[in-house]
């Protein structure tokens, strides 16, 4: 419940200046776990990102139950042992681009952004290094970084242990447009 409150102020924050906001009109947001044993990857695509290119800040909610599995088996498993999404049904981001851009002027940009990433009732502070794109008045932003699953209080069965790995690599994609 802390998390989905805390997503609720900074998205109010976020549109406080509306005629900057941003949102994702085509997201997709990936995970993989890579192990001798097994590999296991979903995909997350209804995602609706907020980005105010004013103040720089961002917000994304993501509902674990969206995450999409090649198997029904997987998708049940990371819902009730792994994430417990009935107790824990969001994962979130909240944080502010730390890098002063010009968003009238199309290029490509390294970023940082700093925040607070919110999964199964954890919060971590991260920095996450990505791009961003600004092309024809839309952002196009992606990033490549590491979750490590101990930091977040997933616990995962000692039966599967050999199975999941101990940081799951996230690839994140998003193009917005100006909310109008």
């Amino acid at each position: 419940m802390k998390t989905t409150l805390t997503f609720l102020f900074a998205a109010l924050f976020i549109i406080g200046a509306k005629a900057q906001l941003y949102i994702g009109d085509k997201t997709k947001l990936a995970f993989f776990s890579a192990t001798s044993l097994e590999n296991i990857d979903a995909v997350n695509t209804n995602i609706k990102p907020l980005f105010n290119i004013k103040t720089g800040a961002f917000a994304i909610m993501v509902k674990q139950t969206e995450f999409k599995f090649k198997s029904a088996f997987m998708q049940e498993h990371y819902n009730e042992n792994y994430v417990e999404s009935e107790k824990f049904p969001f994962a979130t981001f909240t944080g502010k681009v730390n890098e002063v851009i010009d968003y009238t002027i199309d290029g490509t940009h390294q970023v940082t952004m700093t925040g607070k990433l919110s999964m199964h009732g954890v919060e971590v502070q991260r920095t996450i290094n990505g791009t961003i794109v600004i092309a024809k008045g839309e952002i196009i932003m992606d990033s490549k970084f590491d979750v490590i699953v101990a930091d977040h209080k997933i616990k995962v069965p000692s039966l599967y242990v050999a199975k999941i790995a101990e940081i799951i690599n996230v690839t994140f994609h998003t193009e917005m447009t100006l909310k109008k």
